[in-house]
């Protein structure tokens, strides 16, 4: 029997499944790198992994929802392969955008949650998408902390990723209170100039993976 975890309660949905609807958390990136999209059950409904949903004859299944339909997904494994509890897209695209439903089941249970993914291409001139930035503010002379967003996938065993950091798209000599600290910028103390676009990078599987966020300092 599975606990659910989540405060709320889904609601019963026509194909007799308990429906989360959409979850919180948005993917995003940017085409032509690679992206995992985790069933949120396992991560905030149900206090069960992959691994015991299995040994209980539970299945997952998944769809992308085309409008009212959801329908269930073909895995080529050369674009996107499911990977446990989550669909790996090695080089997402802008079609691959959309709302995808993982599905866990059996011949008497059923529960389900939404994701959705936002892939978009770079902005002409720069390696970012302002519509997939995320957001951070400060106000001049505090401290503030950039940390490089959902990167926990591209980890190796133990190993931090090798995080390089740009500002507006270029390289650049920090002053001296700015130091990279670990896979995140901090910066000691907030000047007005700070305020802008960062972007950290790193490679993984020999494809770049980007995240920028913009600073708005008051």
């Amino acid at each position: 029997m599975l606990t659910v975890s989540h405060a709320q309660s889904g609601f019963l949905s026509v194909d007799g499944c308990i429906d989360w609807s959409v979850d919180l958390k948005t993917y995003m990136a940017l085409a032509g790198e690679p992206v995992r999209v985790k069933c949120a059950l396992f991560y905030s409904y149900i206090r069960t992994n992959y691994s015991m949903a299995q040994s209980t004859g539970l299945r997952l299944m998944w769809y992308k929802n085309k409008g009212d339909l959801e329908e269930p997904i073909i895995f080529s494994e050369v674009r996107m392969s499911k990977e446990e509890d989550s669909i790996w897209f090695h080089s997402a695209e802008a079609q691959d955008s959309g709302f995808y439903t993982c599905v866990l089941r059996n011949s008497t249970y059923c529960m389900k949650v939404s994701m959705s993914l936002t892939v978009a291409e770079n902005e002409s001139g720069l390696c970012y998408n302002s519509r997939i930035r995320y957001l951070e503010k400060s106000e001049v002379t505090k401290r503030k902390e950039i940390s490089c967003p959902d990167m926990d996938d591209f980890k190796k065993s133990d190993q931090e990723p090798d995080v390089v950091w740009y500002k507006e798209c270029k390289p650049k000599m920090w002053r001296s209170i700015i130091i990279q600290k670990g896979n995140a910028l901090l910066i000691q103390e907030v000047q007005e100039e700070d305020g802008g676009n960062y972007t950290c990078e790193l490679k993984y599987e020999g494809k770049l993976v980007r995240r920028t966020t913009e600073l708005k300092v008051t």
